[in-house]
Protein backbone atom coordinates (compact mmCIF):
# COMPACT_ATOMS: atom_id res chain seq x y z
CA UNK A 1 0.00 0.00 0.00
CA UNK A 2 1.41 3.40 -0.70
CA UNK A 3 2.20 5.87 1.74
CA UNK A 4 0.07 8.33 0.47
CA UNK A 5 -2.96 6.01 1.10
CA UNK A 6 -1.72 4.43 4.59
CA UNK A 7 -1.52 8.19 5.84
CA UNK A 8 -5.34 8.59 4.36
CA UNK A 9 -6.46 5.86 5.95
CA UNK A 10 -4.87 6.96 9.52
CA UNK A 11 -6.28 10.81 9.05
CA UNK A 12 -9.94 8.83 8.36
CA UNK A 13 -9.55 6.77 11.48
CA UNK A 14 -8.83 9.50 13.32
CA UNK A 15 -11.82 12.04 12.53
CA UNK A 16 -13.73 9.24 13.13
CA UNK A 17 -12.24 8.64 16.66
CA UNK A 18 -12.66 12.80 17.15
CA UNK A 19 -16.34 12.90 16.17
CA UNK A 20 -17.23 9.88 18.50
CA UNK A 21 -15.45 11.29 21.46
CA UNK A 22 -16.95 14.71 20.55
CA UNK A 23 -20.49 12.86 20.76
CA UNK A 24 -19.66 11.43 24.19
CA UNK A 25 -18.24 14.24 25.83
CA UNK A 26 -21.61 16.04 24.92
CA UNK A 27 -23.81 13.09 25.68
CA UNK A 28 -22.03 13.59 29.04
CA UNK A 29 -22.62 17.19 28.97
CA UNK A 30 -26.04 16.89 28.56
CA UNK A 31 -26.46 14.54 31.70
CA UNK A 32 -24.35 16.76 34.14
CA UNK A 33 -26.87 18.82 35.63
CA UNK A 34 -28.18 16.45 37.14
CA UNK A 35 -26.76 16.86 40.64
CA UNK A 36 -25.47 13.42 42.18
CA UNK A 37 -25.45 12.72 46.19
CA UNK A 38 -23.90 9.98 48.39
CA UNK A 39 -25.33 7.22 49.99
CA UNK A 40 -24.18 7.45 53.32
CA UNK A 41 -25.26 3.89 54.33
CA UNK A 42 -24.65 1.84 51.34
CA UNK A 43 -21.24 4.25 49.79
CA UNK A 44 -23.45 4.41 46.22
CA UNK A 45 -23.35 7.37 44.32
CA UNK A 46 -26.76 7.89 43.40
CA UNK A 47 -28.18 10.60 40.67
CA UNK A 48 -31.36 13.05 42.36
CA UNK A 49 -34.08 12.08 40.63
CA UNK A 50 -34.90 14.39 37.57
CA UNK A 51 -36.97 17.03 38.81
CA UNK A 52 -36.77 20.25 36.17
CA UNK A 53 -34.94 22.63 37.93
CA UNK A 54 -37.04 25.89 36.04
CA UNK A 55 -35.05 28.87 35.99
CA UNK A 56 -36.86 32.20 36.43
CA UNK A 57 -37.62 33.62 33.12
CA UNK A 58 -38.44 37.37 32.90
CA UNK A 59 -42.24 37.46 30.87
CA UNK A 60 -44.76 40.17 30.07
CA UNK A 61 -46.26 41.49 33.33
CA UNK A 62 -48.72 44.62 32.11
CA UNK A 63 -45.23 46.44 31.20
CA UNK A 64 -42.93 45.49 28.39
CA UNK A 65 -41.36 42.55 28.39
CA UNK A 66 -37.63 42.68 29.75
CA UNK A 67 -34.85 40.52 28.29
CA UNK A 68 -33.88 37.24 30.21
CA UNK A 69 -31.18 38.16 33.31
CA UNK A 70 -31.80 41.99 32.55
CA UNK A 71 -32.63 43.97 35.35
CA UNK A 72 -34.99 46.23 35.71
CA UNK A 73 -35.76 49.80 37.41
CA UNK A 74 -37.82 50.44 40.07
CA UNK A 75 -40.13 52.09 38.26
CA UNK A 76 -40.72 48.91 36.33
CA UNK A 77 -41.33 47.54 39.26
CA UNK A 78 -43.94 49.46 40.74
CA UNK A 79 -46.48 49.21 37.37
CA UNK A 80 -45.92 45.37 37.59
CA UNK A 81 -46.51 45.46 41.52
CA UNK A 82 -50.11 45.65 42.35
CA UNK A 83 -51.73 46.10 45.82
CA UNK A 84 -48.92 45.97 48.68
CA UNK A 85 -49.18 47.24 52.08
CA UNK A 86 -46.99 50.20 52.45
CA UNK A 87 -44.57 50.98 55.03
CA UNK A 88 -46.44 53.90 56.21
CA UNK A 89 -49.29 51.61 56.98
CA UNK A 90 -47.55 49.13 58.98
CA UNK A 91 -46.75 49.17 62.57
CA UNK A 92 -44.68 47.10 64.36
CA UNK A 93 -44.42 45.39 68.21
CA UNK A 94 -42.03 43.31 70.12
CA UNK A 95 -39.85 42.20 70.65
CA UNK A 96 -41.39 39.09 72.56
CA UNK A 97 -37.99 36.84 73.28
CA UNK A 98 -37.48 33.45 74.23
CA UNK A 99 -34.00 31.88 75.41
CA UNK A 100 -32.11 33.19 71.86
CA UNK A 101 -35.08 33.61 69.57
CA UNK A 102 -37.08 37.02 70.11
CA UNK A 103 -39.72 37.65 67.15
CA UNK A 104 -41.67 41.22 66.06
CA UNK A 105 -45.06 41.68 65.14
CA UNK A 106 -46.03 43.05 61.85
CA UNK A 107 -49.45 44.81 61.87
CA UNK A 108 -51.10 46.23 59.34
CA UNK A 109 -54.45 46.07 56.91
CA UNK A 110 -55.95 43.77 54.72
CA UNK A 111 -55.25 43.79 51.21
CA UNK A 112 -56.92 40.69 50.26
CA UNK A 113 -60.13 40.76 50.67
CA UNK A 114 -62.82 38.59 50.32
CA UNK A 115 -60.30 36.04 48.41
CA UNK A 116 -59.61 32.76 49.70
CA UNK A 117 -56.19 30.85 49.07
CA UNK A 118 -55.39 27.25 50.53
CA UNK A 119 -51.55 26.65 51.92
CA UNK A 120 -50.22 23.67 50.25
CA UNK A 121 -50.34 21.84 53.21
CA UNK A 122 -54.04 22.40 54.19
CA UNK A 123 -54.57 21.08 50.29
CA UNK A 124 -52.64 18.24 50.54
CA UNK A 125 -54.18 17.11 54.06
CA UNK A 126 -57.79 17.85 52.54
CA UNK A 127 -56.82 15.88 49.31
CA UNK A 128 -57.28 18.55 46.33
CA UNK A 129 -53.75 18.77 45.53
CA UNK A 130 -51.33 16.25 44.41
CA UNK A 131 -47.50 16.71 43.61
CA UNK A 132 -46.02 14.74 41.24
CA UNK A 133 -42.85 13.12 41.55
CA UNK A 134 -41.15 15.10 38.27
CA UNK A 135 -42.05 17.76 39.91
CA UNK A 136 -45.62 19.35 38.84
CA UNK A 137 -48.80 19.94 41.28
CA UNK A 138 -52.67 19.41 40.23
CA UNK A 139 -55.15 21.78 42.30
CA UNK A 140 -58.49 19.88 42.22
CA UNK A 141 -59.86 22.34 44.64
CA UNK A 142 -62.18 25.72 43.61
CA UNK A 143 -59.69 28.04 44.99
CA UNK A 144 -55.94 28.70 44.74
CA UNK A 145 -52.69 27.13 46.31
CA UNK A 146 -50.37 28.70 47.82
CA UNK A 147 -47.07 27.33 47.73
CA UNK A 148 -44.40 29.45 49.87
CA UNK A 149 -40.74 29.57 49.22
CA UNK A 150 -38.66 27.01 51.65
CA UNK A 151 -41.77 24.56 51.67
CA UNK A 152 -40.49 20.96 51.91
CA UNK A 153 -42.28 18.39 50.28
CA UNK A 154 -42.01 14.86 51.58
CA UNK A 155 -41.71 11.29 49.58
CA UNK A 156 -41.36 10.50 46.25
CA UNK A 157 -38.13 9.16 45.46
CA UNK A 158 -36.20 12.05 47.34
CA UNK A 159 -37.81 14.77 49.48
CA UNK A 160 -37.55 18.50 47.96
CA UNK A 161 -37.66 22.13 49.02
CA UNK A 162 -39.64 23.99 46.69
CA UNK A 163 -37.58 27.50 47.01
CA UNK A 164 -39.97 29.96 45.37
CA UNK A 165 -43.72 31.42 46.35
CA UNK A 166 -45.89 29.76 43.67
CA UNK A 167 -49.79 30.37 43.36
CA UNK A 168 -51.85 27.73 41.33
CA UNK A 169 -54.76 28.26 39.91
CA UNK A 170 -57.69 26.10 40.76
CA UNK A 171 -58.35 23.39 38.40
CA UNK A 172 -54.91 23.54 37.09
CA UNK A 173 -53.29 20.42 36.46
CA UNK A 174 -49.52 19.61 36.00
CA UNK A 175 -47.91 22.82 36.64
CA UNK A 176 -44.17 22.33 37.10
CA UNK A 177 -42.66 23.54 40.03
CA UNK A 178 -39.16 24.72 40.25
CA UNK A 179 -37.13 21.93 43.41
CA UNK A 180 -34.35 21.34 44.93
CA UNK A 181 -33.04 18.02 46.96
CA UNK A 182 -32.83 18.21 50.91
CA UNK A 183 -31.63 14.56 51.22
CA UNK A 184 -28.92 13.13 48.77
CA UNK A 185 -28.67 9.31 47.96
CA UNK A 186 -32.37 8.13 48.19
CA UNK A 187 -33.86 7.05 44.26
CA UNK A 188 -36.81 4.89 45.72
CA UNK A 189 -39.57 5.17 48.32
CA UNK A 190 -38.85 4.88 51.67
CA UNK A 191 -41.45 1.94 53.42
CA UNK A 192 -44.64 2.87 53.54
CA UNK A 193 -44.58 5.97 50.43
CA UNK A 194 -45.21 6.16 47.14
CA UNK A 195 -42.29 7.43 44.48
CA UNK A 196 -44.97 8.73 42.23
CA UNK A 197 -45.93 11.58 44.63
CA UNK A 198 -45.24 13.55 48.10
CA UNK A 199 -47.40 12.56 50.51
CA UNK A 200 -47.09 15.95 52.95
CA UNK A 201 -45.63 18.98 53.47
CA UNK A 202 -45.31 19.39 57.54
CA UNK A 203 -42.12 21.50 57.45
CA UNK A 204 -39.89 25.08 56.16
CA UNK A 205 -36.36 25.27 55.48
CA UNK A 206 -34.69 26.42 58.34
CA UNK A 207 -32.05 28.89 59.13
CA UNK A 208 -30.56 31.85 56.69
CA UNK A 209 -27.87 29.39 55.18
CA UNK A 210 -30.15 27.21 53.75
CA UNK A 211 -32.58 29.63 52.54
CA UNK A 212 -30.13 31.54 51.16
CA UNK A 213 -28.35 28.84 49.47
CA UNK A 214 -31.76 27.53 47.85
CA UNK A 215 -32.99 31.09 46.98
CA UNK A 216 -30.57 33.27 46.28
CA UNK A 217 -27.71 31.44 45.33
CA UNK A 218 -29.67 28.35 43.36
CA UNK A 219 -26.85 26.05 44.63
CA UNK A 220 -27.51 22.11 44.98
CA UNK A 221 -23.91 21.86 46.69
CA UNK A 222 -24.57 24.58 49.35
CA UNK A 223 -28.00 23.15 49.84
CA UNK A 224 -26.82 19.63 50.33
CA UNK A 225 -23.93 21.19 52.62
CA UNK A 226 -26.11 23.48 54.76
CA UNK A 227 -28.56 20.28 55.66
CA UNK A 228 -25.66 18.67 56.82
CA UNK A 229 -24.08 21.41 58.74
CA UNK A 230 -27.93 22.08 60.46
CA UNK A 231 -28.01 18.11 61.34
CA UNK A 232 -24.69 19.05 62.99
CA UNK A 233 -25.55 21.68 64.66
CA UNK A 234 -28.57 20.53 65.72
CA UNK A 235 -26.87 17.24 67.31
CA UNK A 236 -24.48 19.37 69.48
CA UNK A 237 -27.47 21.19 70.62
CA UNK A 238 -29.89 18.39 71.61
CA UNK A 239 -27.33 16.31 72.39
CA UNK A 240 -27.72 12.98 70.53
CA UNK A 241 -28.23 12.68 66.56
CA UNK A 242 -31.13 13.68 65.27
CA UNK A 243 -30.46 11.79 62.18
CA UNK A 244 -33.17 9.30 60.85
CA UNK A 245 -31.82 5.41 60.22
CA UNK A 246 -34.11 5.15 57.20
CA UNK A 247 -32.64 8.08 55.76
CA UNK A 248 -29.48 10.05 57.68
CA UNK A 249 -29.31 12.61 55.09
CA UNK A 250 -33.07 13.50 55.02
CA UNK A 251 -33.60 17.01 56.29
CA UNK A 252 -37.66 16.08 56.57
CA UNK A 253 -37.09 12.97 58.65
CA UNK A 254 -34.35 15.20 61.45
CA UNK A 255 -37.14 17.98 61.67
CA UNK A 256 -40.50 16.10 62.24
CA UNK A 257 -38.37 12.87 64.79
CA UNK A 258 -39.67 12.75 68.33
CA UNK A 259 -36.70 14.16 69.59
CA UNK A 260 -36.77 17.37 67.94
CA UNK A 261 -40.22 18.10 68.23
CA UNK A 262 -39.85 17.22 72.05
CA UNK A 263 -36.65 19.99 71.75
CA UNK A 264 -38.19 22.79 69.88
CA UNK A 265 -41.72 22.55 72.21
CA UNK A 266 -39.62 25.16 74.93
CA UNK A 267 -40.13 27.71 72.09
CA UNK A 268 -43.43 26.80 70.51
CA UNK A 269 -44.99 26.84 74.03
CA UNK A 270 -44.60 30.56 74.83
CA UNK A 271 -44.04 31.96 71.18
CA UNK A 272 -47.36 30.70 69.01
CA UNK A 273 -50.04 32.22 70.94
CA UNK A 274 -48.63 35.41 69.99
CA UNK A 275 -50.57 36.64 66.83
CA UNK A 276 -53.84 35.37 69.01
CA UNK A 277 -53.29 38.44 71.24
CA UNK A 278 -53.05 40.96 69.14
CA UNK A 279 -54.92 42.32 66.28
CA UNK A 280 -54.25 42.98 62.26
CA UNK A 281 -51.00 40.76 62.78
CA UNK A 282 -49.98 40.13 58.98
CA UNK A 283 -46.56 39.29 59.01
CA UNK A 284 -43.59 38.44 61.69
CA UNK A 285 -39.72 39.24 61.55
CA UNK A 286 -37.06 37.06 63.05
CA UNK A 287 -34.11 37.40 65.37
CA UNK A 288 -31.44 34.20 66.65
CA UNK A 289 -28.95 35.62 68.94
CA UNK A 290 -29.41 39.31 68.32
CA UNK A 291 -28.90 39.08 64.36
CA UNK A 292 -32.07 39.89 62.21
CA UNK A 293 -32.82 36.39 60.12
CA UNK A 294 -35.61 38.50 57.86
CA UNK A 295 -39.08 38.73 57.91
CA UNK A 296 -42.22 38.00 56.29
CA UNK A 297 -45.28 40.14 55.39
CA UNK A 298 -48.76 38.57 54.30
CA UNK A 299 -51.44 40.09 52.25
CA UNK A 300 -53.97 39.52 55.17
CA UNK A 301 -53.92 38.44 58.57
CA UNK A 302 -56.02 34.96 57.77
CA UNK A 303 -53.34 33.67 55.56
CA UNK A 304 -50.60 34.73 57.92
CA UNK A 305 -52.54 32.76 60.92
CA UNK A 306 -52.78 29.92 58.43
CA UNK A 307 -49.09 29.95 57.61
CA UNK A 308 -47.63 30.74 61.22
CA UNK A 309 -47.30 27.14 63.31
CA UNK A 310 -45.19 26.08 59.95
CA UNK A 311 -43.20 29.49 60.11
CA UNK A 312 -42.66 29.30 63.86
CA UNK A 313 -41.44 25.90 63.37
CA UNK A 314 -39.13 26.64 61.03
CA UNK A 315 -37.90 29.44 62.91
CA UNK A 316 -37.84 27.37 66.28
CA UNK A 317 -35.46 24.55 64.74
CA UNK A 318 -33.19 27.74 63.60
CA UNK A 319 -32.75 29.14 66.91
CA UNK A 320 -32.22 25.74 68.46
CA UNK A 321 -29.48 25.44 65.93
CA UNK A 322 -27.65 28.53 66.67
CA UNK A 323 -28.16 28.17 70.72
CA UNK A 324 -25.05 28.97 72.01
CA UNK A 325 -23.52 26.81 74.48
CA UNK A 326 -22.81 29.35 77.22
CA UNK A 327 -25.41 32.03 77.22
CA UNK A 328 -23.73 35.45 75.19
CA UNK A 329 -24.13 38.73 75.64
CA UNK A 330 -26.93 40.24 73.23
CA UNK A 331 -29.74 41.97 72.70
CA UNK A 332 -32.85 41.96 70.15
CA UNK A 333 -32.71 44.62 67.65
CA UNK A 334 -34.74 48.02 68.54
CA UNK A 335 -38.08 48.29 66.58
CA UNK A 336 -36.37 51.38 65.02
CA UNK A 337 -33.36 49.27 63.56
CA UNK A 338 -35.73 46.38 61.89
CA UNK A 339 -37.63 49.14 60.90
CA UNK A 340 -34.39 50.43 58.87
CA UNK A 341 -33.28 46.95 57.71
CA UNK A 342 -37.02 46.36 56.16
CA UNK A 343 -36.78 50.08 54.49
CA UNK A 344 -33.34 49.21 53.13
CA UNK A 345 -34.51 46.36 51.43
CA UNK A 346 -37.69 48.02 50.09
CA UNK A 347 -35.84 50.81 48.40
CA UNK A 348 -32.53 48.64 46.61
CA UNK A 349 -32.02 49.77 43.25
CA UNK A 350 -31.11 46.11 42.01
CA UNK A 351 -34.66 45.19 40.83
CA UNK A 352 -35.73 42.03 38.53
CA UNK A 353 -39.21 41.08 37.33
CA UNK A 354 -39.53 37.36 36.80
CA UNK A 355 -42.58 35.05 35.83
CA UNK A 356 -42.90 31.64 37.70
CA UNK A 357 -45.46 29.55 35.90
CA UNK A 358 -48.60 31.90 36.70
CA UNK A 359 -46.84 34.03 39.50
CA UNK A 360 -44.84 36.83 39.44
CA UNK A 361 -41.84 37.09 41.38
CA UNK A 362 -40.81 40.94 42.13
CA UNK A 363 -36.68 40.77 43.31
CA UNK A 364 -34.94 43.60 45.19
CA UNK A 365 -31.30 42.57 45.99
CA UNK A 366 -29.49 45.27 48.53
CA UNK A 367 -26.18 44.83 50.60
CA UNK A 368 -28.13 43.31 53.64
CA UNK A 369 -31.33 41.56 52.16
CA UNK A 370 -32.76 39.84 49.98
CA UNK A 371 -36.50 40.82 49.25
CA UNK A 372 -39.18 38.85 47.57
CA UNK A 373 -42.21 40.15 46.72
CA UNK A 374 -45.04 37.94 45.13
CA UNK A 375 -47.84 39.10 43.06
CA UNK A 376 -51.19 37.57 41.47
CA UNK A 377 -51.96 38.09 38.30
CA UNK A 378 -55.47 36.94 39.14
CA UNK A 379 -55.49 39.37 41.57
CA UNK A 380 -54.10 42.26 39.12
CA UNK A 381 -50.82 41.60 40.82
CA UNK A 382 -51.66 42.04 44.41
CA UNK A 383 -48.86 41.50 46.64
CA UNK A 384 -49.84 38.01 48.34
CA UNK A 385 -46.40 37.79 50.15
CA UNK A 386 -43.83 39.82 50.92
CA UNK A 387 -40.43 37.82 51.88
CA UNK A 388 -37.21 39.50 53.41
CA UNK A 389 -34.02 37.91 53.91
CA UNK A 390 -31.59 38.72 55.31
CA UNK A 391 -27.90 38.24 53.81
Amino acid sequence: MKPRTIALLVLAAVSAFSVQVAALLSLTGALSPQPRGIDLRAGAVVACPPAPFIDLQFAEVGVPALARGQACTKEDLQQARGKVVASAERSVTGPYTHANLSLFLIHGPDTLGEGRILPLQAALDQGVAVVHEGLSIDNRSNVPVFIQGGDIVKGGCQDRVLPYDQVVPPGAVHVPLVAMCVEAGRSGPRAGEVSTSFQSSTEQLPGKRLNLAARYHRDQGQVWAGVQQTQQALTRSVGASVQSPLSQTSLQLTLESDRMQQSIQTYLDPLLPLPSRSQNVIGIAVVVNGEIQGADVYASSSLFRALWPKLLKAQAVTALAERPAVRSKWEPPSVEALQQFLAEAESAADCRRDQLNGSVLLRQDSPRALLLDTCDPARQNLVLHRSYLAK
